[in-house]
């Protein structure tokens, strides 16, 4: 988080920004780096939000952003979570396209920057071999029907005559309901050439498995149960059937191996690997490590059986330090509260 806050000074922008830094009340180790970083940076207009968490073990998304909208003041809102980097030109980047006709959000790419365990190993390169190819070739298709909330940006006026976040808490997928509020008032969210870094520090195999099935029950549970058959298919086409291809290769070579088989799945992973190195360095900037780059063959056999066991698994997920069950069409409704112990997930 230090380096996440640090990184918020950096920012480059020929307008004032107002920084509001929003944190659990009784977060103390949140609020102490926050507060000292305040203190290291007295120039910056900045200051800290707090919010009383009640029963839970951490107040939820929506009634924290209520909380500092409520003291924000700019023509333009950036929501930015809070494991996120930003590069010092990421406003300039960004925010121009909310200024295009008909948009109403613009937000960015992210790539991970954690390889300080293996399971965040894990995590980072399956973003960075994936998002780029995925989000950036949806884009020539079909308009974004999600907003990648790690950094989300809004006109102010806009915003608020689409609804702000009212009425956003009652869904999982606060996100793509926002998108699809945008949509319903004629109005479309943006993807940007913007990159920005993500450190999420994935603390062992059960937090691992938590992230993925909490990443896939939402869009089944939300995002496909709204789209037409147009969105669908292009979600299908560009997501699931090439993500299986790869264990397709091998449980066929394995089964019934040969040499031309061998030639096909060499031929294909080598051919994946040289399009992501070529994505990594020319558009992430080596977000992924070269001596961490042997991680992307695993993670091309591995994630399909992730995929699979995430779309048949139940609906509860951890969410935000609750475990909670997801309803068709997004609605949830709170099983038990997490230990306040626990940290939340990023």
């Amino acid at each position: 988080m230090a380096e996440s806050l640090r990184a918020r000074a950096r920012l480059d922008y020929p307008a004032s920004i107002q920084h509001l830094f929003i944190c659990d009340a009784c977060d103390t180790a949140s609020r102490s780096i926050v507060q000292a970083f305040l203190a290291a940076h007295p120039m910056l207009r900045a200051e800290i939000v707090l919010v009383e968490t009640g029963d839970a073990a951490v107040a939820s998304k929506i009634r924290k952003l209520q909380a500092a909208l409520a003291r924000a003041d700019g023509e333009i809102l950036c929501f930015m979570d809070d494991d996120v980097a930003p590069r010092p030109d990421a406003l300039r980047v960004v925010l121009p396209y909310l200024y295009q006709p008909g948009a109403g959000a613009a937000f960015g790419l992210p790539c991970y920057t954690n390889w300080r365990t293996p399971w965040s190993s894990l995590m980072s390169g399956l973003v960075n071999a994936n998002m780029l190819l995925s989000f950036v070739a949806l884009t020539y298709l079909a308009e974004p029907f999600r907003i990648t909330g790690h950094i989300a940006t809004f006109r102010r006026d806009i915003f608020l005559d689409v609804g702000g976040l009212d009425g956003l808490e009652q869904h999982i997928d606060d996100d793509f309901e926002m998108a699809r509020r945008l949509r319903a008032h004629g109005l479309r969210s943006v993807q940007t050439p913007l990159r920005h870094g993500i450190s999420t520090t994935v603390r062992g195999p059960r937090h691992y498995v938590s992230l993925i099935q909490r990443w896939f029950v939402l869009p089944r549970e939300s995002l496909l149960r709204h789209l037409g058959w147009y969105d669908r298919a292009i979600i299908y086409g560009l997501g699931l059937v090439p993500a299986l291809l790869p264990l397709l290769l091998l449980v066929s070579l394995l089964l019934r191996p040969s040499r031309r088989k061998l030639e096909y799945a060499l031929l294909y992973f080598g051919y994946s690997f040289s399009i992501f190195a070529r994505l990594n360095a020319r558009y992430l900037r080596n977000a992924t490590p070269w001596k961490k780059a042997w991680w992307v063959p695993v993670i091309q056999v591995v994630f399909p059986v992730q995929l699979l066991i995430a779309l048949l698994s139940p609906q509860r997920i951890n969410w935000r330090g609750n475990i909670v069950q997801v309803e068709r069409g997004g609605s949830f409704r709170y099983i038990r509260p997490r230990s306040s112990s626990v940290q939340k997930d990023s």
